[in-house]
């Protein structure tokens, strides 16, 4: 049934109405709602010139409702309480509920995952879901509560803030087992390849590079990426912070390489607007493992 509210008083004069039946006194709903005794009286007075009725009756220091106060009373409580559970619950669905993170694969792999584990000890029962992928995705309206992006340095992304988490190279990488030839130029050697990644393209690009005259070794998708610059397939490109503990294993060496793009950088992304508490705490610890 639809309500019409324009027939309806004020809720903030129905309300005190329903404070002074639960007190049975002006100075109880006062307290109770944290304004003053003669506000809470010019309501309720307020309230009985507009329904054209007596709610509310002197007694002394109390309040006695009329027959008209009591019905009126009974309906409020019955509202007021209907309406404090759906809030409550949804609170408490709300509270419970745990994050939804998109991100790349890479940063998931090389950042996230390997230390996920400390940001549960410090937020125990947080569910956390991280859904990798190369491209990006609506946030908004898909319904994440934030996202894990990179880009040069101050990049924005419309509807969505936007903070700085590190900044990183870029670095040309290869596995030692290539490099067993001799050859260590990256323009005579294998690229590994994916055209499910953009910005590495357009990062070449911007170092003069034509890509179109690499010799590739196609992977077919990112996810294969690391794995196949690791067996010596190809070089690749990538940020610092994705292939440090590579380089510091051993795995991979950076080749020297001229002309690349410098101080791209990490960023969360979250939506405009108030977010829980629990979406500021994450990106904090993110700042301490980037």
């Amino acid at each position: 049934m639809s309500i019409d509210w324009r027939t309806l008083p004020s809720l903030a004069s129905l309300r005190a109405f329903d404070a002074v039946a639960r007190a049975g006194d002006f100075a109880g709903a006062a307290r109770a709602l944290n304004v003053t005794h003669a506000a809470i009286s010019q309501q309720v007075r307020g309230l009985e010139r507009e329904m054209g009725l007596t709610l509310a009756a002197r007694s002394g220091r109390s309040i006695v409702l009329t027959v008209d106060g009591m019905a009126l009373a009974h309906a409020l409580a019955e509202g007021f309480q209907a309406i404090q559970g759906g809030v409550e619950a949804l609170r408490a669905k709300e509270a419970g509920r745990g994050l939804r993170i998109a991100t790349t694969p890479f940063i998931v792999d090389a950042i996230v995952l390997p230390r996920l584990s400390e940001f549960w000890e410090a937020h125990p029962g947080v569910e956390t879901s991280l859904q990798p992928g190369v491209h990006y995705v609506d946030i908004v309206g898909e319904g994440f509560d934030l996202g894990l992006r990179a880009g040069p340095e101050g990049s924005t992304w419309p509807g969505l803030d936007a903070r700085l988490l590190a900044t990183s190279r870029w670095l040309v990488l290869a596995a030692p087992s290539l490099l067993a030839s001799g050859e260590t130029d990256p323009m005579k050697l294998p690229w590994v390849w994916t055209e499910d990644m953009p910005s590495e393209i357009e990062v070449l690009r911007g170092a003069g590079v034509d890509v179109d005259e690499l010799t590739k070794f196609e992977v077919g998708s990112a996810m294969l990426y690391w794995q196949a610059t690791r067996r010596g397939l190809g070089i690749s490109l990538a940020f610092e912070h994705v292939a440090r503990d590579d380089i510091a294993a051993g795995r991979l060496v950076e080749l020297p390489f001229p002309g690349l793009r410098k101080g791209d950088g990490y960023y969360a992304v979250v939506p405009k607007g108030r977010h829980r508490p629990i979406v500021d705490h994450f990106v904090d610890w993110l700042k301490t493992i980037f």
